[in-house]
């Protein structure tokens, strides 16, 4: 049974399998899961009889033993990112996304976009270096200021990072993800915040799929606390809760796909079944949350129209705060249906998902390579308060190649942090509406 997919088509290979996790092949939210190729042998242990790991653009890969003298003459585990400007996965001196015999090396960079093409109606502001090892990345408010954190996939660990745009990654770590006792845990890779704690999670490779999420309370470091919740995969934060896209939580007898608040308003935190997915054989998908709270909840279910078991389709629903606080105050549970959500979205190609002012932005394409990132504008209603409208999916960033990709993307306030990868290094830049 599948219990969450990042993105589909034939890349619908890496969906998360629940029965696959003992082997290791759990890759969910943002988290970079390799440096090198070390790394992919301690997270999932020998490759199979013939083959050998790399880590591609931060992803574990097992090639043949045979192949590994074609790549040009390059390390198995050096990094795409530093790789004489070759985009990730292709051979040196060539590059799967542009015209033949023009390489990544030749094309024009922006320093802050890479090859990425912004769109009208968006500026980028700021660019600062994503530190090494960050993966996934959240922004606390602090007055007019954005105060980042960030998990990082190298020891599964939180960092503060400083206050935007001063950014550095700190050689301390504020906590271990995975405590000691659950080693070998696969971290989720998402990291979200409340306004003061800061959650990511992990889930081990047994049956029924335990896991943890961890509560990390910035302001009262001592308050942190772990609370199960089986199969989280991803996660966003509403006024007084996480809403925790998974397959359980604490105080809750019956499980099962389906999205599952944490109450952070009480003490102890009480969590909850919030929301039910509309189909049977649903599986987890993506969360966000807008700025003004529309809550952007995620499913991935099966693509009947293809013979392939794995490829499935990511869809997206939007739900006012007028259906899902009263049901998080008082316990209670909805299905992900008219008239409590409307699906704004449902393709094969969704790689990730984050508010983007008063709408989401989705990051679409492969594990790879980026195709754009595009927003859909999410408004509440007037008169109905549990309306919300979806606008048109809008291009923000669009690519004609594979040089620059997408590695991770978060709101901050009103504006979108986007996380982008190319011959130049990794970097973090911040998109604005016009």
């Amino acid at each position: 049974m599948k219990t969450g997919t990042m993105g589909s088509g034939r890349l619908g290979r890496f969906v998360v399998v629940l029965g696959a996790l003992s082997l290791g092949v759990l890759v969910t939210g943002c988290e970079e899961e390799c440096v090198d190729q070390t790394d992919c042998a301690n997270k999932q242990g020998a490759p199979a009889e013939g083959k050998r790991y790399e880590c591609v653009d931060n992803r574990c890969v097992q090639r043949d033993i045979a192949d590994a003298g074609t790549d040009a003459g390059n390390d198995a585990g050096t990094d795409a990112g530093t790789d004489a400007g070759t985009d990730a996965g292709t051979d040196a001196g060539t590059d799967a996304g542009t015209d033949a015999g023009v390489t990544c090396t030749n094309l024009p960079h922006d320093v802050k976009l890479g090859t990425l093409q912004l769109q009208t109606g968006f500026v980028a502001a700021e660019s600062v270096t994503l530190p090494d090892g960050i993966g996934a990345v959240t922004a606390v408010r602090s007055g007019s200021d954005f105060k980042l954190y960030g998990f990082n996939g190298a020891d599964d660990s939180l960092y503060a990072l400083g206050t935007w745009p001063v950014i550095a990654s700190s050689t301390t770590p504020l906590q271990a993800v995975i405590p000691e006792a659950d080693m070998g845990a696969f971290p989720s890779g998402y990291l979200t915040n409340d306004g003061t704690r800061l959650l990511t999670g992990y889930t081990k490779g047994e049956a029924g799929f335990p896991g943890k999420v961890l509560v990390y309370d910035t302001v009262t470091p001592a308050e942190t606390s772990y609370v199960s919740a089986a199969g989280n995969f991803s996660a966003a934060a509403v006024p007084g809760a996480f809403l925790i896209n998974g397959v359980g939580i604490q105080d809750v007898a019956e499980g099962g796909n389906a999205i599952y608040a944490l109450r952070t308003d009480t003490k102890p935190f009480q969590g909850s079944k919030l929301a039910t997915f509309p189909v049977s054989g649903a599986f987890s998908g993506y969360s966000a949350v807008t700025s003004d709270n529309v809550a952007v909840l995620g499913y991935a279910a099966s693509d009947t129209s293809t013979s392939d078991p794995w490829d499935s389709i990511n869809y997206l629903t939007a739900v006012a705060p007028a259906v899902y606080s009263p049901a998080i105050t008082g316990g209670t549970t909805f299905a992900l249906t008219n008239p409590n959500a409307i699906e704004i979205f449902a393709r094969n190609d969704l790689q990730g998902v984050a508010g983007f002012g008063k709408g989401v932005a989705l990051h679409r394409g492969s594990y790879t390579a980026t195709k754009e990132v595009s927003r859909i504008e999410l408004t509440l209603g007037g008169i109905t308060p549990s309306t919300v409208t979806a606008g048109d999916l809008t291009p923000v960033l669009t690519t004609s190649n594979t040089c620059t990709n997408v590695v991770t993307m978060a709101p901050m306030g009103e504006d979108l942090l986007v996380g982008v990868k190319d011959k130049n290094g990794r970097r973090l830049v911040r998109l604005q509406q016009r």
